[in-house]
């Protein structure tokens, strides 16, 4: 093999070997999470006003403008499904997540309820939420630049 393909071969080995993700951000000590939820409030009460303001200006008779406002209505469940997860680990601790195993993790109570922890489980899974709100709003932008370009076209030629 020649040199440049060696050095190839080593930097596709290098990228290929696991390395860990650091998926999952910790907000330590109090200021980082109260910041932190403030901010999901913040987002939410947002959504709210632009699922408000959508209706009352009767915009959710376009369809872009409709698909938004399923896009705001994902973002609050989002929202209220973080909060609460946040509230229950960082600001309460009374649920914690133990690595078992490169492949395994328990989720652990300080009460030992078994229901709690199935709770935090599926709060944990915020992004079934987050995934369709972000493809609402993308679909819903879409949709409002392809109903606006062809009357810009017409209005200019």
């Amino acid at each position: 093999m020649t040199r440049p393909g060696c050095l190839f071969s080593l930097v596709a080995l290098a990228w290929s070997l696991p390395a860990p993700a650091f998926a999952i951000q910790l907000h330590m000590g109090n200021e980082g999470i109260i910041v932190h939820q403030l901010g999901h409030l913040f987002f939410l009460f947002s959504m709210v006003g632009l699922m408000f303001t959508i209706n009352i200006k009767h915009m959710n008779q376009q369809k872009g403008w409709r698909l938004i406002q399923y896009a705001a209505l994902f973002f609050i469940f989002w929202n209220l499904d973080t909060l609460t997860a946040h509230f229950l680990d960082n600001q309460i601790e009374v649920v914690r997540i133990d690595t078992l195993s490169f492949t395994r993790m328990q989720v652990v109570t300080t009460s030992d309820s078994s229901l709690l922890a199935v709770v935090y489980y599926f709060l944990k899974l915020d992004h079934l939420w987050c995934v369709p709100a972000m493809a609402f709003l993308y679909k819903g932008l879409d949709r409002l630049l392809k109903d606006r370009t062809p009357r810009q076209g017409r209005s200019e030629g």
